[in-house]
């Protein structure tokens, strides 16, 4: 309780200041509303706290996949049998299963084609029918049937038992389905699994092309949202046994580790492969000259090419008869030896192309384990297709007629997916920024290091700054499949990348940050964080309520505008400036001065000056006329209208 004369003194203080409380009838900023006394992020609990860490009852699902799968390169089928055990770590038990079939977005009446979310270049042209075709799923070791429902790209398995806690199931699913050829058609808008013709073979980038179990996760249930196209997956964490048999002629690389080597390989490639797995600089285990060699395969019709990868969420391949093979060895932060694989067809064979191949995977895999955590798997495959890019854990496909810094970029954006989302296992396809966003981030700093600036990496593509803080763009946390087409690259990537740059590098600092965010990472490493995660997380370790600036920069599309409405200046006293914040966003202030003798003087002021008003005024710290006043001259805060930042006498 305060005391009579404490009460007095506060009132005459609060009519005396009021006036610093009152913004004018233009201003759109309410201080409210981005410093509220009650949280906007959801309370924690025991599976995720309040300091953005994984609880102590933290839990997640397991599903760990032996396949045995066939290519028929003559008619574009893929067959075989996935035997899936599931692992319920939940508290609750289960009595059906969901996975995943993206393969069903090729069929005719998928939502995806429907939606027009999953389109062809030619709207004409004919969609032709694909999909998966399940022949049975059953009970391993049992002659028992279990019964399925499929709704698009979902499938539910009804479980005769219901699946205790801390149980497994282990079931057989034996399927097939047409290998999309989208390039004897219209190319469809989104291929993340293609066939890249060239002289001498077809690439097959190999990608969604088994049953996937959904995530099961304590914040939404059952993730059984549908693959339309443009948002990515969402997958558990398992164990992968993976057998490819395909005709001997191709060459098979995978994410997972070679078991047979021998079974598969030439001599001569085997001794090349073994030399490889030691050397620092590129073995070429097939040459160009080589691919078409019929000796460089071994003498037989079929190949099975057996491969293990654990504790990863996801399983690609390639397979192609046209590929050059080259491979080396090096050591990553904490001394473990990575095997970096390049394949890729002769027409790729050039000097500012994907002959640098492993130079740059080299580069990526060991810059990002030193600066944020280390490279979880023994080696990264590096596939020339079809593909503009795309990342699986282990292995991406790049295009294999890119050429110079877009090359580059590709290739470090790809490989920089390994720790978002194969290692932060975010739900990309509700929340794509938190993948391609903070890869973008990252990658961004690796193209500062990488020969001494080289290139310029996306920056080549980027939008001018100004578009990213148009009225028409939505929130960095809209659904992906709800974006118009124009807004995914320059609101999911570009603006997440800008926006944790500004946080880095202007608001908190660059050690306070990466300190904070390699937290994050380690903390939600092979876990399925949510957003809220992230911003509690960064929150805790900064010691900061970022509030302010989740909710301008990521929640809405908030726009700032700091406009000079006043300057007090007369000779041989000391200036005041007013500044006001009219328009919804919040940032640090900054603010130089010129004085009429040529003398300058710097200021910045925290966020906090907004806390409680849209209008601040200071005075310069010198009795002298000002005859220039400037705000944020550096440009480093995202202002919509720089024409009010200035202020010149006379003028």
């Amino acid at each position: 309780m305060l005391k009579p004369l404490q009460n007095i003194k506060l009132i005459i203080f609060g009519l005396l200041t009021l006036s610093a409380g009152v913004t004018s009838a233009q201003t759109k900023y309410n201080p409210a509303d981005l410093f509220p006394a009650i949280s906007l992020l959801p309370q924690g609990n025991v599976y995720r706290t309040a300091t953005g860490e994984p609880g102590p009852a933290y839990w997640q699902n397991k599903a760990d996949y032996v396949i045995d799968v066939a290519l028929d390169d003559k008619t574009k089928v893929i067959s075989g049998t996935a035997t899936i055990t599931y692992t319920n770590n939940s508290p609750k038990a289960l009595s059906a299963l969901w996975l995943q079939l993206e393969q069903n977005v090729f069929k005719k009446n998928s939502r995806g084609i429907e939606s027009k979310l999953f389109l062809y270049k030619d709207s004409t042209s004919e969609t032709p029918d694909g999909g998966y075709q399940i022949e049975n799923i059953r009970l391993a070791g049992k002659n028992e049937n279990i019964r399925y429902h499929i709704y698009d790209t979902r499938m539910q398995l009804e479980l005769a038992e219901p699946l205790a806690s801390g149980q497994s199931i282990s079931f057989s699913i034996r399927y097939k389905y047409n290998f999309p050829v989208n390039y004897k058609n219209a190319d469809f808008l989104v291929n993340r699994t293609d066939i890249l013709p060239t002289k001498n073979g077809e690439i097959y980038a190999v990608a969604q092309w088994y049953p996937r179990l959904c995530v099961l996760d304590d914040v939404e249930g059952w993730n059984t949202l549908p693959y339309l196209g443009n948002g990515e997956f969402y997958l558990e964490y398992g164990n992968f046994e993976v057998n490819i048999t395909v005709p001997s002629g191709m060459i098979v690389e995978s994410s997972g580790d070679l078991l047979n080597p021998g079974e598969v390989l030439t001599p001569i490639q085997l001794k090349r492969w073994q030399q490889a797995k030691q050397s620092e600089t590129p073995v070429q285990i097939r040459t160009a000259a080589e691919v078409t060699d019929a000796k460089s395969r071994p003498a037989k019709p079929f190949c099975t090419w057996k491969f293990k990868l654990d504790n990863a969420r996801d399983f690609a391949w390639t397979a192609s008869r046209s590929f050059i093979w080259e491979a080396e060895s090096f050591t990553i932060a904490g001394g473990k030896r990575v095997m970096g694989s390049s394949v890729f067809p002769v027409e790729s064979d050039k000097a500012k192309s994907w002959k640098r191949s492993s130079a740059y995977v080299k580069f990526t895999l060991q810059h990002f384990s030193e600066q944020w955590f280390p490279y979880p798997y023994n080696k990264a495959v590096n596939v020339a297709s079809n593909l503009d890019g795309m990342e699986y854990p282990g292995m991406v496909f790049c295009a294999a007629k890119d050429t110079g810094n877009m090359y580059w970029a590709v290739v470090n954006h790809e490989l920089g997916h390994t720790w978002f989302p194969m290692v932060v296992g975010s739900n990309e396809r509700k929340y794509a920024w938190m993948d391609e966003g903070f890869n973008m981030f990252i990658d961004m700093i690796a193209t500062k290091k990488f020969n001494k600036g080289e290139f310029i990496g996306y920056a080549e593509i980027d939008s001018p700054l100004d578009s990213l803080f148009t009225e028409k763009l939505l929130p960095i946390v809209t659904r992906p499949d709800a974006l118009p087409g124009n807004q995914v690259y320059p609101l999911q990537y570009q603006k997440v990348a800008y926006a944790l740059g500004l946080l880095r590098n202007h608001i908190l600092g660059i050690e306070r940050f990466d300190t904070a965010f390699r937290k994050y990472i380690r903390d939600w490493a092979y876990k399925h964080p949510t957003p809220w995660d992230f911003f509690r997380s960064m929150d805790s370790s900064v010691g900061e309520d970022l509030t302010w600036f989740w909710k301008s920069m990521f929640l809405n599309n908030y726009r700032l505008d700091q406009k000079i409405t006043k300057v007090e200046n007369a000779a041989g006293k000391q200036p005041r400036i007013t500044i006001e914040n009219i328009n919804k966003a919040a940032m640090p202030l900054v603010v130089d001065l010129t004085y009429a003798d040529g003398s300058a003087e710097h200021r910045e002021f925290p966020v906090e000056i907004w806390e409680y008003t849209g209008s601040y005024t200071f005075s310069g710290n010198k009795k002298a006329a000002v005859s220039k006043v400037e705000v944020d001259a550096g440009k480093v805060y995202p202002d919509v209208d720089r024409g009010n930042n200035i202020y010149e006498a006379g003028k």
